[in-house]
C-alpha cells in the first residue's frame, strides 16, 4: 500500500514541527494538516485515512471531546482514530481505548521515537 492520509491535532508549536518532519521523513504518511485545536480539526477530516489528536490540546475541542465525537458520528465512526499525549500515567491509554481509539502513544521526546511511532502506526493500520 502506498502512502496514508493522515491528519493530527497538536497544540505545541515545536511538536508540529517535530511531528510533520519526522512522519513526513518516513515516507508512510502524507500529513495532510496539523490542526492546531478540534474545531479545526473537523473542519479538516473529509480526506483523511487516520485522524492522530494530541488528546491534550489546551484550546477549544480538547482531544477527548475529538474522539467522542468522531466516534459517536455516522459520518465519520469508521475512520480509525490513534490518539497520544506527554501523559505516561496510562489514564489517558485506558479512556482513549475506552472511547474508541485504535491506539495510544505517548509523546516521544525526539524525532527517532516520531518516526519509529509512525512506522508503528502505518503496520498497526495494515494489519502487519
Amino acid at each position: 500500500m502506498g502512502k496514508l492520509n493522515i491528519l493530527i491535532a497538536e497544540n505545541d508549536v515545536d511538536g508540529k514541527v517535530l511531528i510533520q518532519e519526522s512522519f513526513a521523513d518516513t515516507g508512510l504518511f502524507n500529513v495532510l494538516a496539523i490542526a492546531e485545536d478540534g474545531d479545526n480539526l473537523k473542519n479538516l477530516m473529509e480526506e483523511s485515512d487516520i485522524l492522530f489528536p494530541d488528546v491534550i490540546l489546551s484550546t477549544a475541542g480538547h482531544g477527548y471531546d475529538i474522539l467522542y465525537y468522531l466516534k459517536t458520528s455516522d459520518a465519520f465512526r469508521e475512520i480509525p482514530v490513534v490518539t497520544f499525549s506527554a501523559s505516561a500515567t496510562g489514564t489517558d491509554e485506558k479512556k482513549c481505548q475506552q472511547m474508541g481509539a485504535l491506539k495510544h502513544f505517548i509523546k516521544p521526546e525526539n524525532a527517532p521515537g516520531y518516526q519509529k511511532m509512525a512506522k508503528e502506526l502505518y503496520d498497526l493500520l495494515l494489519g502487519e
